[in-house]
């Protein structure tokens, strides 16, 4: 690519169309992705947020769900406990609570779930893991 080329390339204008036309695939499928793994009442509720929230949650959902949660080299299973961890870690309560219930559905069991958040007591902390093995707790029926 010479010189010219690149200043071509990089002033030409974006294919607004084409990007939108992109993101709208983008969101179609990784809300049935979403569905598969949380449920269809779950995504049913998230789409009837007010149109303010209604933009980050179309990138949340074609970033995090069609291109995260759809590529090769995971199983479902695995990601689901990845996210455990992670929410957990950062004391994302709510989120975590949700991903509990889709790890369930991705075939986690609830000994899979306590490992993890076994695990986390040394990597994030005590308190960390307690918190989220209290919350896991209820989400499993164990704990009023």
């Amino acid at each position: 690519m010479n010189s010219q080329d690149r200043v071509r390339a990089t002033t030409s204008q974006p294919d607004l169309a084409a990007i939108q036309d992109a993101q709208r695939v983008l969101v179609e499928e990784g809300m049935k992705i979403r569905e598969q793994v949380l449920g269809a009442s779950y995504v049913r509720n998230a789409q009837s947020l007010p149109e303010f929230e209604q933009p980050l949650q179309d990138m949340a959902v074609a970033a995090g769900w069609a291109l995260c949660w759809s590529r090769p080299g995971l199983e479902r299973k695995t990601r689901s406990l990845i996210c455990i961890a992670v929410l957990s870690a950062l004391g994302r309560d709510e989120e975590l609570k949700v991903h509990i219930r889709g790890a369930l559905s991705n075939g986690c069991t609830e000994d899979e779930i306590r490992e993890v958040l076994f695990q986390l007591s040394v990597y994030a902390g005590a308190p960390c893991a307690i918190n989220a093995t209290r919350i896991a707790s209820r989400v499993l029926g164990k704990r009023e």
